[in-house]
């Protein structure tokens, strides 16, 4: 196996230095993609939304805002863990 590439680009590599990597710069974009996930508007949605007295029995019964009960819920059937904002 010829591996000759690896030295062609360390001969060619050889005088560069690494870039830094600006740390503002890397959050920032990490933040601008974590806003922009589905997970993220889901969890917007989920916030925003006035929530029932009882999600629990508004999900299970189907009662007129049985979609804002599910967000308020968070994914969970356990409303002290939905409260808490924990994930399964």
């Amino acid at each position: 196996m010829d591996l000759g590439f690896f030295r062609r680009a360390e001969a060619l590599l050889a005088g560069r230095t690494a870039a830094l990597v600006d740390f503002g710069m890397l959050v920032a974009s990490l933040r601008l993609q974590q806003a922009a996930s589905a997970a993220a508007r889901a969890q917007a949605i989920g916030e925003a939304l006035p929530c029932p007295e009882d999600p629990l029995a508004e999900l299970l019964s189907g009662g007129a805002a049985w979609r804002q009960a599910a967000a308020a819920l968070r994914g969970s059937f356990n409303p002290a863990l939905a409260r808490q904002g924990a994930v399964n």
